[in-house]
């Protein structure tokens, strides 16, 4: 008696339990199969794959392990050597050029294209080899040059030197014409650092609204107007017309390079600023103990808002994606989480009548040899 009544009080746990393992069996199967297919599918169709590295490096600075730094100074011709190796699993071609270098839209150093004008470091290097071809585990030693100009600006100055993969990988969805050809590219970064003084400075240039497809934005410009590399941090704090603090936004920049500018976005989380008018008010740090402390007025207008949120600009909801659940309403959120219960106590259900049948089976069965009267 009390084991049935163990089972009437754990059956509605059970049914969820084993739906919940039935669950995770076929969502661990799907995976499996792409994880599989993925590995089989890169198996098959082997490719090249280059690094980068420098043959010599200061054993009292490890990052040059990784890539370049010269101390030098203007009309110098500094000569060294990287080592471009086939770390993939077949035979390609790589072509290799100098590129310059510049801050991403949201920092960090990006490195140009090859069919971009150089004017700095890329410019000022050249290649002993152009193209290699290379068997898997094979490498070889490139020399290189940098001929710094006499009348160059002093401080830091970055560029690279990239290795392409001539053969070119394409992706394409199966029910789709369209493919797109993607670029291997591997770069090593060459630092030079010239004497003279070094400047940090940094220049706030104005603040405007922007975003799209349900992402709010506000786009800080900003400019390096010194001579070395930075990495702001600070605060953006937005008050309405009426003084308000509406949006306080913690910020962190990655590298910023010297004489470059960038229009930085800063994501406005939470509920959307509606039409109207406000001011920015800009603090960052940088730099040994540097500050900089700008205040900007911007404008939100209603044309803008419906570019960023359609029809749904008169709201000012929360930017889809971000501190929200992806523009899910909560009775969506609801009506699929109760769905997904359902279904879990349907499946879990069937098969928990199924087990218990069968241990009803097997126990009857036992009961039945166990007191059979004996034959004589």
């Amino acid at each position: 008696m009390q084991k049935s009544l163990f089972l009437l009080r754990s059956g509605f746990f059970a049914r969820f339990a084993v739906g919940v393992c039935l669950l995770i069996m076929v969502l661990l199967g799907v995976s499996l199969t792409g994880v599989l297919g993925s590995s089989i599918a890169h198996a098959d169709s082997g490719q090249a794959n280059f690094a980068l590295q420098p043959v010599l490096y200061d054993t009292a600075n490890p990052l040059t392990q990784s890539y370049f730094i010269f101390d030098s100074k203007p009309g110098t011709v500094i000569n060294s050597r990287v080592r471009v190796t086939n770390t993939g699993t077949a035979k390609g071609s790589v072509s290799l050029y100098p590129v310059d270098a510049t801050t991403g839209q949201t920092s960090g150093a990006v490195y140009l294209n090859h069919d971009d004008p150089r004017k700095d470091v890329g410019a000022w290097t050249s290649l002993g080899a152009q193209q290699l071809t290379l068997n898997p585990g094979q490498n070889q030693v490139v020399s290189f040059q940098v001929t710094i100009p006499g009348n160059v600006r002093p401080g830091q100055h970055l560029g690279g030197i990239v290795a392409e993969n001539l053969a070119q990988s394409s992706s394409s969805q199966s029910n789709s014409a369209i493919q797109i050809k993607v670029k291997n590219l591997t770069i090593v970064a060459i630092q030079l650092n010239l004497p003279g003084t070094a400047i940090e400075r940094l220049a706030g240039t104005g603040v405007h609204a922007g975003g799209q497809n349900g992402y709010q934005q506000l786009l800080l410009g900003l400019s390096n107007t010194g001579t070395v590399m930075l990495k702001p941090s600070g605060t953006l704090q937005v008050s309405n017309a009426q003084g308000q603090v509406v949006k306080n936004v913690p910020l962190k920049l990655d590298t910023f390079l010297p004489q470059t500018a960038i229009n930085y976005p800063v994501a406005v989380t939470g509920k959307a600023l509606a039409a109207g008018d406000y001011q920015a008010t800009l603090t960052l740090t940088y730099g040994n103990g540097q500050a900089l402390h700008y205040t900007a007025k911007f404008t939100v207008t209603q044309q803008q808002l419906t570019q960023v949120f359609g029809t749904t600009a008169s709201k000012t909801q929360a930017p889809t994606g971000i501190g929200g659940t992806g523009g899910m309403q909560l009775w969506q959120i609801l009506l699929v989480a109760g769905g997904a219960l359902a279904l879990l106590w349907v499946v879990g259900s069937a098969l928990y009548k199924r087990i218990v049948a069968s241990k009803k089976a097997k126990l009857a069965s036992a009961s039945s040899s166990q007191f059979k009267r004996p034959m004589f």
